[in-house]
């Protein structure tokens, strides 16, 4: 059964049971780029090659797809909530995506097949622009983003056994101080800002959702590449706004050399 989206506000939900009414977000929109200008910007920043010339090394890798629509010319981004009884990273927001498998020609085949499997969304109704850096989940799987447009007209269908409900938010959220909060921790043994974007007007059953952790960087990472200015809160040393492939290349070496995937050098910071 097709559920639409609601129209009412700047944030839209569509669960698998039921859907709850959106009010209008406050939070602050800088100037809204054209598509042309958005793809110029991602392709600027695209990581296809970023493996090339590194060394070979058996990593589980995995892909998520950052799709993107355009509303009354604000651009917004579609993310899910993944259900409750799930091993790993259940309730949490997620973009749709996951492990590659071996029947994937490539990246980008498996964020589209994941995000068909997950929210219907038929893979031939994505316009891929790019691959963004890729990034370290947290059981040392490495994630890469591909990120593509699709219809504003697309209507999720969640998919129960993965996704509790699909929901969207404009992209520029994830550059304003507003409904932002931060926590301090470690990770590979240096400093790093955990980001956590509540979005008050979303709810799943009347409770807040909260995009945090590796999601919230990601989204952070394109709408960077995108707007073209950092965000309007503080980041740690290893969020590079202006050069995410030099972040991410640190970042991927740093984690080779941690788990005896490299020798580190003498000398080496890493």
């Amino acid at each position: 059964m097709h559920l639409p989206f609601l129209k009412s506000g700047r944030h839209h939900l569509l669960h698998s049971s039921n859907i709850m009414a959106e009010l209008a977000s406050t939070s602050e929109i800088p100037k809204h780029p054209t598509k042309d200008e958005i793809c110029q910007s991602l392709l600027a920043h695209d990581a296809s090659t970023f493996f090339e010339g590194k060394p070979a090394v058996d990593i589980p890798r995995a892909a998520v797809l950052i799709p993107l629509f355009f509303k009354n010319e604000e651009l917004y981004v579609l993310l899910t909530l993944r259900s409750q009884h799930l091993n790993t990273h259940g309730g949490e927001v997620a973009f749709p995506g996951g492990k590659q498998d071996e029947g994937d020609v490539d990246i980008v085949k498996t964020a589209l097949r994941e995000s068909e499997e997950e929210i219907g969304l038929p893979q031939d109704q994505v316009e891929v622009i790019s691959k963004v850096v890729p990034s370290i989940a947290k059981y040392g799987i490495v994630v890469t983003p591909i990120v593509g447009f699709i219809s504003e007209d697309f209507v999720p269908q969640p998919n129960p056994d993965e996704v509790e409900c699909a929901f969207s938010v404009p992209l520029a959220d994830f550059l304003s101080d507003e409904n932002h909060t931060l926590q301090r921790g470690t990770w590979q043994d240096r400093p790093w800002i955990m980001h956590f974007f509540h979005h008050p007007h979303t709810t799943n059953a009347g409770k807040k959702i909260v995009t945090w952790g590796l999601t919230a960087h990601m989204a952070m990472v394109v709408a960077s590449m995108i707007y073209k200015r950092p965000p309007n809160f503080e980041t740690d040393k290893g969020f590079i706004w202006e050069n995410p492939t030099k972040a991410a290349e640190e970042t991927y070496f740093r984690f080779l050399s941690r788990n005896g995937y490299l020798e580190p050098q003498e000398g080496s910071k890493l």
